[in-house]
């Protein structure tokens, strides 16, 4: 059976998301990268730039949030420090969009979110330096010097926030069901083989 949802976590300048993009029209999904951005900004009233920036310099504890998982123990999320209360409402976010139909949903820690789903597919695309270095260049009109220090903070800010509350090492192939080099295949053909492998029995 082809699987229902597929999640994408992948290194900047991996074409994570143009990849993700195929995968939905091949697979005829919604696809949820900005729209989901907005989504989350919407349903905690918080203001989209801030969902942007998550993975920047957020801090917290995963056991901070233990008490406030239980809505009946009548815990007001909104006294919570801001990085806790956008990562309930990020997972919240998330679970409904999943419960909604077949989707392809990048980053935010989604797989983390949904890893109780049994129709999922969860991936992480990497590439090799110079091809992400090159791409980041090209993508925001940036200098070599720019680009790999975009490159290295934005790792660094998705690493920090995904290790901090999920307790896993965000990168590590044993969290995901699947680990491909867009840079060994090409962004063409690693969403084929992504697109495949979710319609394999």
């Amino acid at each position: 059976m082809t699987k229902q949802i597929i999640t994408i976590g992948r290194q900047y300048g991996s074409g994570g998301r143009e990849i993700g993009e195929k995968v939905a029209t091949q697979l005829g999904y919604a696809y949820y990268d900005k729209e989901l951005i907005r989504q989350i900004a919407k349903q905690g009233d918080i203001d989209i730039e801030l969902v942007n920036k998550q993975g920047e310099g957020i801090m917290g504890k995963l056991s901070s949030l233990l008490s406030y998982a239980n809505p009946a123990q009548g815990k007001d999320e909104d006294t919570l420090p801001f990085a806790d209360r956008l990562f309930l409402v990020q997972s919240r976010t998330i679970k409904q969009i999943a419960d909604g139909g077949p989707c392809v949903i990048i980053g935010h820690s989604a797989d983390y979110f949904l890893q109780e789903y049994p129709d999922i597919l969860n991936v992480f695309v990497h590439a090799n330096w110079d091809s992400r270095v090159e791409r980041v260049m090209r993508r925001n009109n940036l200098g070599e010097h720019e680009a790999v220090a975009r490159i290295k903070k934005i790792d660094k800010n998705r690493a920090s926030f995904y290790e901090q509350y999920t307790e896993k090492r965000w990168g590590n192939a044993s969290n995901y069901h699947v680990a491909l080099s867009s840079s060994s295949f090409g962004i063409d053909k690693t969403a084929e083989i992504i697109t495949h492998i979710a319609q394999m029995d």
